[in-house]
């Protein structure tokens, strides 16, 4: 429902907040009126209530991309480490046609193309926490935004963040070079990620490097050229080619 790589279009507030307080506030951060917000926090509205259809009030603000909301929300106490979980639609979930879920997380929604690299920042500056383990990595959106990625992964580690960690049990780093992308993975080795920080030594960088070398792809491409890079590194951790590990 929700597009992570272009520009997000938030859900009409009555789609997930229902009635009354809830539906009230999710109105105001819908149509970004900073004035009834504020006046609702005052008159005791918890921000961190979980509306009926499973979203933080926070969380629904990111989706308004509106930037003076959340920092709003956030100066008033929202808490950006509160998991949403809702249906993905809603009304077809209520004639029983999709019983579709997702989880929602602010930091590592903020990731994704579709954010600047302002909204992570923000995020951060009110207590983020980069390395949440039950759920996935900030790290696995941003090296999707093919604008601020980079900069958004060094972000992170400025703030701490654990390069090799992973849900899947394959990290970032790994995980990028099973599909090749040997700019973004020399980019993490400079920044400091294990190459061969993988559960399966089948799918560490190493693995990787052999299976590109296997397959046949010219050397002498620019993707080709960091792929020998990338190998050259790993041998002189001491890495030996040809890499064919017993898993």
């Amino acid at each position: 429902m929700f597009k992570k790589s272009y520009k997000i279009k938030a859900p009409e507030p009555q789609l997930y907040f229902t009635t009354g307080e809830e539906l009230k506030m999710a109105t105001a951060i819908y149509d970004g009126d900073l004035h009834s917000i504020q006046s609702m926090i005052d008159n005791g509205f918890d921000l961190n209530r979980i509306g009926r259809g499973g979203m933080t009030y926070l969380y629904y603000a990111m989706l308004t991309m509106n930037y003076d909301t959340m920092e709003l929300l956030l100066k008033n106490g929202a808490n950006p480490n509160i998991h949403s979980k809702f249906f993905t639609d809603p009304n077809l979930h209520k004639k029983g046609q999709n019983d579709e879920q997702n989880t929602g997380v602010c930091l590592e929604y903020s990731g994704y193309p579709a954010y600047d690299i302002k909204y992570m920042k923000l995020l951060i500056k009110y207590g983020a926490n980069v390395n949440d383990t039950t759920y996935i990595s900030p790290l696995s959106s941003s090296v999707r935004d093919k604008s601020q990625g980079k900069e958004k992964i060094k972000y992170l580690v400025e703030h701490g963040i654990n390069l090799n960690f992973s849900m899947t049990k394959t990290s970032v780093v790994c995980s990028q070079a099973t599909i090749y992308n040997w700019n973004m993975v020399l980019f993490l080795l400079d920044i400091g990620a294990d190459p061969m920080a993988s559960e399966d030594p089948d799918f560490n960088v190493a693995s990787a490097v052999q299976d590109y070398y296997d397959e046949g792809f010219d050397l002498d491409s620019q993707n080709g050229k960091m792929a020998q890079e990338v190998k050259r590194r790993l041998e002189q951790r001491g890495v030996k080619f040809p890499y064919h590990p017993k898993s």
